[in-house]
């Protein structure tokens, strides 16, 4: 059953956008013609399968699986995949930007594909969109500096894109920071015949090129690259309608061994530079320019997704007791690994749990480099592939330092069961591991099982417990919105939350539904960890759970160790047989598993009004008049007694026993028309309103309207608010991300005060204030641009003291 190792044969393709050295000098060979090298294949896909050495012939990798499926693949995956090599593993190296595009789901992938075979496209028309029946998700990871575009910019951003450029907003005149917007603007600007895209890229590009010879643009703007795709894509006088999209994509600068992953509907292109890319088994490419190839823009507009966003950057995490790293992706046909060896360690694979395609990328010119398993031994150079089938085990070693990157099919289960258990298979069901980010843990309720979020929080828990941060018979602080899914009879994340603290030694502290500043406080000041249930101002449809240690919230130092953590739990827990599991085959609990909530502790939200009426002056709001915007928000109740202790005269307005989502960054015309309807209603009643206030879901973010003279209700962002907080606290170290509005610079620039831009991400403004702190500032603040305020020292004003409140 053990094929042992194989050496690999793989073609390249060469597609006009490739580069013409890399993948020649990686592979050692010349390329005299000077042809593009853009993708060396290392697959089976029939479009370009490469070659194993099995029995002294070479042998088409497709061929060879598909005589013998379950010996080189294993049972597990051959079951899964139907026989298939669930992956595709390139090394791909552009010199020119390639194809907007975006990928199908599985589902509209094989739709799409039945479909053409019906109305009879042969699968090499030029037409084609759909040349097999998979869905494309694809991680890429740099082996050099690259560029790429990947996902829709946030919505703010684009709208100030759409505002700044005559041609875009004369083409979409009254644009709106939507989802729905931002998919009408494309279409319409996608569908326009030719004229009308030279009609509006013309000038665009003339302004460019009199602004680059001015002061040459450089590879960090956006507008360099609209240059470069317009130099290689627009012809016969034409403008290339992909130039459009590069406005409104992230740019993607990656440093060697950072990757950028795409799943479904995410519109992406690849500027320039070399890496890996790994993806499932697919050729299904939906296009949008910058290509001579087809592009079919309603079938294009079918599969994006349409949501703004800030693209997030993959960076591996070392797999402990080994020279490995592993790119961690929601998955499960593929994951990709680094491997560092050198020095004469070898490294020991102890069982190839599915096939894994091993590529060496990096060696010293005269450094033996060798792969073994039992007395099979490939003598390797750079740029050499090998096959190691299901079971096989293997060691590699070197002389000097080798880098390899390894492509397998994930895995959590322990050698010992190499081969039985896939690692995301939980009793044959696969479960989507929710992905990790700065704001915690979020997907849909449907994948947040009480198995999932046991493993999550358990892997935290175990994470606090190896630095230090909570001892046995701690208690941990617990509390959520008002979603249903948060806390209902049917269903409770806080209770698997609840069930894990208890199963890790701790005690739980359940805080009821407040809001999230208001557990980080009470949290905070005992010392004590907190976890919070809240979606925030996402669709009722999901959830999320945040972490904070006790001494502040989990920062970008912390993911990987939390990650790590939390793989060792999946793996326990995916490993323990029925009978020992307190879950279902479906990831939820057995019956009588779920234990009720502690009893509801309501000191934290008394200490949280006592926090603000102690520090602001008594009846400070006397004579104000605002209407409070309850919808379904967790501290509705709790803020319009705050706001009424405060001397305000408050009109509670649209409280909501469903679910309403409030983004209180992205106020569309029709929320603004509700909210000055309401602001009419009172004024009619009671007389002149002064505001109107609300919050987003979990109530960590301010919505504020005020009301002009005449009565017309103007909404403020979190980013003007934050000034005038700042001010009105005597900040004198402020941190704000790299987005926030100019307003501030020029604000606090005339008055001394210290002010650090960082990245976007509550995470890097609270680093920045703990630097600030650590050099001896005081009264140091910082926000982002939703709103969401930190206070990262006490503040003393009118005799008065307010305490820390770094989240």
């Amino acid at each position: 059953m053990n094929h042992g190792l194989l050496k690999m044969r793989c073609r390249i393709q060469h597609y006009e956008w490739g580069d013409t050295d890399f993948i020649p000098a990686l592979l050692g060979i010349d390329n005299p013609k000077r042809e593009p090298c853009a993708e060396l294949w290392m697959g089976a896909h029939p479009d370009l399968p490469a070659e194993a050495e099995a029995d002294g012939k070479w042998v088409p990798l497709n061929e060879l699986i598909d005589a013998a499926p379950e010996k080189l693949l294993g049972p597990m995956v051959t079951r899964e995949f139907e026989g298939r090599l669930p992956y595709l593993f390139k090394v791909l190296s552009a010199k020119a930007p390639l194809s907007i595009q975006a990928h199908p789901s599985k589902e509209g992938a094989r739709e799409g594909f039945a479909r053409e075979n019906a109305a009879g496209i042969p699968l090499t028309a030029r037409r084609r969109n759909y040349r097999d029946d998979n869905h494309k998700p694809e991680l890429f990871a740099a082996l050099t500096e690259f560029y790429g575009l990947r996902g829709f910019r946030p919505l703010p951003e684009i709208a100030r894109v759409v505002e700044q450029t005559p041609e875009f907003r004369e083409l979409m005149p009254g644009f709106e920071p939507t989802s729905a917007c931002l998919k009408a603007f494309f279409e319409k600007f996608m569908s326009l015949p030719q004229a009308g895209v030279d009609a509006i890229l013309d000038p665009l590009v003339q302004r460019l090129q009199e602004a680059d010879a001015k002061r040459l643009f450089t590879r960090e703007e956006l507008e360099y690259w609209v240059l470069v795709a317009d130099r290689d894509y627009s012809m016969d006088g034409h403008r290339d309608r992909g130039l459009f999209s590069i406005y409104l994509l992230n740019l993607v600068h990656l440093q060697p061994g950072e990757a950028m992953y795409l799943s479904a509907g995410i519109l992406h292109a690849y500027l320039e530079g070399s890496g890996m890319e790994i993806m499932a088994n697919s050729n299904n490419v939906m296009r949008g320019g910058l290509s001579h190839q087809h592009v079919d823009v309603p079938e294009l507009l079918v599969n994006v997704t349409f949501e703004g966003g800030l693209a997030e950057i993959v960076r591996p995490a070392p797999i402990p007791d080994s020279r490995e790293w592993r790119y961690a992706t929601p998955v499960s046909e593929f994951e990709l690994r680094r491997l560092e060896i050198g020095g004469g360690q070898p490294h020991e694979n102890s069982g190839a749990h599915s096939a894994e395609i091993v590529i060496l990328v990096a060696a010293e010119d005269d450094a033996r480099v060798t792969a073994k398993s039992g007395d099979r031994s490939l003598e390797l150079r750079r740029g050499d592939v090998f096959l190691a089938p299901f079971g096989t085990a293997y060691t590699v070693s070197a002389a000097g330092p080798a880098t390899f990157y390894k492509a397998t099919v994930p895995t959590a289960c322990p050698p010992a069961c190499a081969g039985q258990e896939n690692e995301m298979l939980f009793r044959g069901r696969r479960p989507t591991a929710l992905a990790f980010g700065t704001s915690g843990l979020r997907g849909l309720v449907t994948d947040i099982t009480d198995l999932e979020a046991y493993v999550n929080t358990r892997g935290f828990l175990d994470y606090l417990f190896t630095i230090g941060e909570v001892r046995r018979g701690d208690v941990v602080c617990i509390a959520g919105d008002l979603r249903p899914s948060t806390e209902s009879p049917e269903r409770s994340i806080m209770r698997a939350v609840a069930r894990a603290i208890e199963d890790a030694g701790l005690g739980v502290d359940n805080l009821g539904r407040i809001p999230t500043p208001a557990l980080f406080c009470y949290a905070l000041q005992n010392g004590r960890a907190s976890v919070m249930i809240t979606g925030s101002h996402i669709p009722f449809d999901r959830n999320g759970i945040k972490f904070n240690k006790r001494t502040g919230e989990v920062l970008k130092a912390d993911e990987a160790g939390i990650l790590d953590a939390v793989a060792a739990v999946r793996r326990a827990e995916y490993g323990r047989s029925d009978t020992e599991s307190s879950f279902q085959d479906d990831g939820m609990f057995k019956p009588g598993e779920g234990r009720p909530l502690p009893p509801v502790n309501e000191e934290a939200q008394t200490a949280y009004h006592r926090r603000f009426t102690e520090f602001f002056p008594a009846r400070g709001l006397q004579g104000k008049r605002v209407v409070f915007f309850q919808h379904s928000a967790v501290g509705r109740d709790l803020l319009v007694e705050l706001f009424e202790a405060l001397g305000a005269e408050v009109h509670p307005a649209e409280r909501s026993e469903e679910f309403v989502p409030i983004d209180t960054e992205n106020i569309s015309a029709g929320l603004l028309d509700n909210l000055q309807r309401m602001v009419d209603e009172v004024a009619r009643s009671q007389g002149p309103v002064d505001a109107l206030l609300s919050t987003d879901g979990d109530s960590d973010r301010p919505l504020l309207c005020g009301v002009d003279a005449d009565g017309t209700v103007r909404f403020y962002g979190g980013d003007l608010l934050g000034i005038v907080v700042a001010d009105y606290l005597d900040a004198h170290s402020i941190s704000v991300p790299i987005s926030t509005n100019d307003a501030v610079d020029i604000y606090f620039g005339q008055r001394g005060v210290t002010l650090a831009k960082t990245k976007i991400g509550s995470p890097y403004v609270i680093k920045s204030m703990q630097e600030a702190l650590s050099s001896g500032a005081s009264h140091v603040v910082g926000w982002e641009a939703n709103g969401g305020f930190l206070l990262g020292s006490a503040v003393q004003k009118n005799g008065r003291s307010l305490s820390p409140l770094p989240s």
